[in-house]
């Protein structure tokens, strides 16, 4: 009867061990799902005015695209970019900072919710637009190659203004035959004289809507029911008093 107890007290722990280690296989799994896969999200890596990880680009005379640490919304920095057309030429412009990522950066088989914050200098928005710009792309050419989908969202149509908020793309299909992206943010400026704008961008992530957490989420539930069951199994066994404890 002692050995059997023993036996019962080792066979315990053993289940609360697996138990243990499919709850940490949870937490990973729910982990691994929310990854954000924006490299350099906050722009905080980078050298003077240029951030890593992204390309600032200039489409015109009169602006300019920077890391900048004069307004960031957390951390030291944030991206930047404006035009002034008071005391630079009024000439028609886009400036942008974007990430492109290579082949196999995201899956199709899963969603993605886009969030980030935003700000402008200014709600005077005078010849000028500002927007996002979501693209995704064939970079491995495997079905044709070249752009799959787009979503292109003024932010000055959804009342960006001079604090800084949150806007977000939620459940985001993957066009089929994608197998990366590029996302961009920018300030289109026409040639309007008298008007100088600009936008700061903070805080991006591009994350997967976490169905494989589910997946985990019923294997973790299916190993706790399994092992209830032997539990109440061995509870009932008529060799073991109820008396007994490990």
């Amino acid at each position: 009867m002692t050995r059997m107890i023993h036996d019962r007290c080792g066979m315990t722990l053993t289940r609360i061990l697996r138990l243990v280690l499919s709850i940490t296989a949870l937490a990973g799994c729910v982990s691994d799902a929310a990854a954000n896969i924006i490299l350099n999200p906050g722009f905080e890596n980078g050298s003077g005015a240029d951030a890593a990880d992204w390309a600032e680009i200039l489409g015109g005379p009169s602006g300019f695209v920077r890391r900048s640490s004069v307004s960031p919304a957390s951390g030291d920095f944030a991206a930047h970019m404006a035009f002034d057309h008071i005391v630079n030429p009024a000439a028609g412009g886009a400036y942008f900072i974007e990430q492109n990522q290579g082949a196999n950066s995201v899956n199709t088989t899963l969603k993605y919710d886009l969030r980030f914050v935003a700000k402008a200098d200014s709600t005077d928005f005078t010849g000028t637009n500002m927007f996002y710009q979501l693209l995704w792309l064939d970079q491995d050419a495997s079905h044709g190659g070249g752009v799959k989908g787009e979503t292109l969202t003024s932010l000055t149509s959804l009342g960006l203004n001079t604090s800084y908020q949150p806007f977000s793309l939620l459940d985001i299909n993957v066009p089929s035959g994608a197998d990366s992206f590029l996302l961009r943010f920018q300030v289109a400026a026409g040639a309007v004289a008298g008007v100088a704008n600009g936008m700061w961008v903070d805080n991006v992530s591009l994350t997967a809507v976490p169905e494989p957490a589910s997946w985990c989420l019923l294997s973790a539930v299916g190993l706790l029911s399994l092992a209830h069951r032997r539990r109440t199994g061995s509870i009932r066994n008529p060799l073991v008093t109820t008396g007994e404890t490990c």
